[in-house]
């Protein structure tokens, strides 16, 4: 795969919305997040967290180029912004609701039109702490996984009282698979 387009979730979409699909105009969007402490070891108490948004109508050549990454929001703070996140994020939020939601009058300059444009987030990237941040979701404890949720099959250590996940990404095999009832190459 060169491109998010010959992905299947780009596929899927399509399928799921075929008029947005119909006008190749039509923008998706990908939301990328990560803290960072921009003094170094010297600004510990100190974070930063930059929001920047990338269109995916570009070439494959294009999508990650600096000048098509949008710093959209940017949360500076003593700390992460895990309690307020939302806060931050609701401008943002209510835009691209407003984008998907209601047709905006756009310009298209290379046929010198005007056309109703369109926008879908297709997807976050981000590291597993800060998909907890966006989410919501709680990624500490033994309901940490967002994809198990209440099945999940961590437990806690005996002697360190801490959350275990090993040995339970096996139930995602298939039935059959050689390795789901192999336990002797797994310990």
């Amino acid at each position: 795969m060169c491109h998010p387009f010959d992905g299947e979730a780009w596929k899927h979409f399509n399928r799921m919305h075929p008029e947005f699909s119909h006008d190749p105009r039509n923008v998706r969007l990908g939301l990328c997040s990560d803290g960072f402490s921009p003094f170094g070891q010297f600004g510990k108490t100190y974070s930063c967290w930059p929001i920047i948004l990338t269109p995916y109508n570009l070439p494959p050549g294009m999508c990650m180029k600096r000048e098509f990454m949008f710093l959209t929001v940017l949360i500076p703070g003593p700390s992460d912004p895990r309690h307020k996140i939302d806060v931050h994020l609701q401008p943002l939020i209510d835009d691209l609701c407003t984008l998907w939601n209601d047709d905006i009058l756009t310009f298209d300059v290379s046929l010198k039109q005007i056309f109703f444009m369109k926008a879908a987030l297709m997807w976050t990237i981000n590291d597993f702490p800060a998909y907890g941040m966006l989410s919501g979701w709680t990624i500490a404890g033994r309901l940490g996984c967002p994809i198990c949720m209440e099945q999940s099959k961590a437990f806690i250590t005996l002697n360190f009282h801490k959350v275990c996940y090993f040995d339970c990404h096996r139930q995602f095999l298939p039935l059959n698979h050689a390795y789901r009832r192999n336990k002797k190459s797994f310990k």
